[in-house]
């Protein structure tokens, strides 16, 4: 007899449904959203990644894979509660730069450990063999969504 390889569909579809149902991503941290804290800790890796003091909307943008208007109001929004600031180029008054206050490289900072520990509770609670297949298979799953995504906008 044929295995029907789209046989377990129905139980992926209902998987990936789990995780839209958590409230992981929706709870608030500290008082911001989670987009914010999102948005701090990208630019405190950023900085240790490029060397860079900061990041301009654009970049931000690219990095969050959400638009300019989106990162504009985050950044707004961080700046009236004190965690970053935005700051003119000195050649070019239109591009301003993103960086991080004390207050919010503080906050940053908490935010990366919070996520190293739940993530090594994950390793603990799975193992490395699986958490390393579990990498592959997340990492496989962006990029066929990423293709999907790319050929509907083509379309």
């Amino acid at each position: 007899m044929k295995e029907d390889k789209y046989q377990n569909v129905d139980g992926l579809m209902e998987a990936f449904q789990q995780f839209a149902k958590m409230n992981w991503r929706k709870t608030t941290m500290w008082g911001l959203k989670p987009s914010e804290v999102r948005m701090l800790v990208s630019l405190k890796l950023c900085i240790e990644r490029e060397g860079k003091k900061g990041q301009t909307v654009s970049d931000i943008s690219k990095n969050l894979k959400v638009t300019s208007p989106t990162v504009t109001q985050m950044v707004n929004s961080l700046i009236a509660q004190g965690y970053v600031v935005r700051t003119a180029d000195a050649q070019d008054r239109r591009i301003s730069e993103i960086t991080l206050t004390e207050k919010g490289e503080h906050l940053a900072e908490m935010a990366v450990a919070k996520s190293r520990k739940t993530f090594k509770g994950m390793i603990d609670y799975l193992g490395k063999e699986q958490t390393d297949t579990l990498m592959e298979l997340l990492n496989g799953v962006y990029d066929y969504f990423e293709e999907l995504n790319d050929q509907q906008s083509e379309t």
